[in-house]
């Protein structure tokens, strides 16, 4: 079972907000406002509504700043997967209250006495205070001791911004609506630079290795699966190139790509879906990033279906920052 978790860091000159807990799990520690997601809501609206449950304070607005993955964690003798998001504010209104479930106080942010706190929140809210997006799991054995945990950080500069307006398509959606879809996506290159693309021969475009994060999943996680079923190969991830975002009016969602310049290192084979390899999905190598480009940018995608517009300009922006990459870091 994968719960969903929501916490505020709410941030006033210098200081966050902690809180003593109370009662039930993790009673005794000190924590930031937060708790379960009800069924339909979103993390944000989940931390919005804690936050003023258990502080009386007010969130205007908030933005996410780190996915927390608690695994194997034991609750109620069970362990389990919680996914936390945590946001950050300072935007809001109100003094904190003491309620039932917290006694919050400020505490100076270079004085947060991290001793008396869950033993991961000393690994990922430093940065998460200082605005710095933090991927991260932490798994625990059965005393809820921590084993091992992995820290990842966000590509924070986008790359591109597409809209149906960019392709002459109508924009009618009420956007507050939209779901938001997130993929990692990787620029494949070997040992001799050459750059690798999936050829869907059957449908006529080409894309980049990469899909969809699963729940759970941290995105370098979700990039090393992906490559390995649609490309087949082990890689060594060698730097973030940024992410991009498409606003899909037709679908009703925001899609986030993270995206990569990794090294194809060991073949093991590659692991279609089924609607994949109906696609025709197929492995091909350019000798240069410079063909890679132009052999996506010859895609003609007048008559093609609506995704096949948006994924066709998101990989000629991606290939483009790769290409700079190459230039400066590489020399290629």
């Amino acid at each position: 079972m994968i719960r969903g978790l929501a916490q505020t860091l709410l941030k006033r000159d210098g200081k966050v907000l902690l809180g003593l807990k109370k009662r039930g799990f993790g009673a005794g520690n000190l924590v930031t406002p937060g708790g379960k997601l009800e069924p339909g809501e979103t993390a944000e609206q989940a931390a919005i509504r804690e936050t003023a449950e258990e502080v009386g304070v007010k969130v205007n607005s908030c933005t996410e700043v780190a996915q927390v993955i608690f695994r194997d964690l034991y609750y109620k003798g069970e362990p389990e997967t919680d996914v936390m998001h945590v946001f950050l504010s300072e935007d809001f209104e109100g003094e904190p209250i003491e309620t039932p479930e917290l006694a919050p106080e400020w505490v100076p942010i270079s004085e947060i006495p991290y001793g008396k706190m869950w033993s991961d929140a000393k690994h990922w809210m430093p940065d998460a205070l200082r605005g710095r997006k933090v991927d991260s799991y932490f798994r625990y054995d059965e005393h809820n001791e921590m084993k091992d945990y992995q820290v990842d950080y966000v590509p924070d500069e986008c790359i591109t911004h597409l809209r149906d307006a960019d392709f002459d398509l109508p924009e009618d959606g009420d956007e507050s609506t939209f779901i938001t879809r997130t993929s990692s996506r990787a620029v494949l290159i070997d040992k001799d630079y050459r750059v690798a693309l999936i050829n869907a021969k059957n449908r006529g475009y080409y894309k980049l290795p990469g899909g969809g994060i699963d729940e759970g999943e941290l995105i370098l996680e979700a990039l090393h699966r992906e490559v390995i079923e649609e490309a087949g190969y082990e890689i060594d991830m060698l730097c973030p190139l940024g992410y991009t975002h498409e606003t899909r009016h037709k679908f009703k969602q925001f899609n986030v790509a993270y995206t990569f310049l990794a090294r194809a290192t060991e073949f093991v084979g590659a692991k279609l879906e089924e609607d994949e390899a109906e696609d025709g999905f197929e492995l091909e190598w350019f000798d240069n990033i410079d063909e890679a480009i132009a052999a996506v940018e010859k895609v003609d995608t007048t008559d093609m279906v609506y995704q096949a517009k948006f994924f066709t300009a998101r990989e000629i922006a991606i290939l483009r920052a790769a290409r700079k990459v190459l230039k400066e870091k590489y020399g290629q």
